[in-house]
């Protein structure tokens, strides 16, 4: 039903997709890139829609506006190019903030958030290059 999305948006002020994948128990900040081994940024449209779909531009950056609110909750997610983030942590919920000391991997793999602008957003969660054109 589509009044379900809605309520949970109002309910949870979930504008923004929340980092709430863990891998061997830490938040990956690249889980902006995806998040049930899923990547945004390769989610196309099919055939008839191809002309709606966004380019993947590997220097844009994007920062969410709301993230989960449970106490210590990983931050909004974010993106940006390699020559500012070359690498991410996690967020490190014991301490309440971001870890970037090593690369920390999402469940893809991914280390970086370049190009990763496509979690995510409004009420019914819209992801991926085709939602947005």
């Amino acid at each position: 039903s589509f009044n379900i999305p809605p309520r949970i948006h109002q309910r949870y002020d979930a504008c923004d997709e929340n980092n709430w994948e863990l891998v061997n128990d830490r938040f990956p900040l690249s889980n902006a890139c995806g998040q049930l081994d899923m990547s945004y940024q390769d989610m196309h449209c099919s055939e008839e829609e191809a002309y709606m779909e966004c380019p993947v531009k590997p220097e844009m950056e994007q920062y969410a506006l709301t993230s989960a609110l449970w106490f210590q909750a990983p931050a909004p997610f974010y993106c940006g190019p390699k020559s500012k983030y070359p690498t991410t942590g996690f967020w490190d919920y014991e301490l309440g903030r971001e870890n970037n000391k090593d690369a920390y991997a999402n469940s893809r793999g991914r280390v970086d958030v370049e190009g990763c602008c496509w979690w995510g957003r409004g009420a019914m969660q819209t992801r991926g290059t085709c939602n947005y054109g």
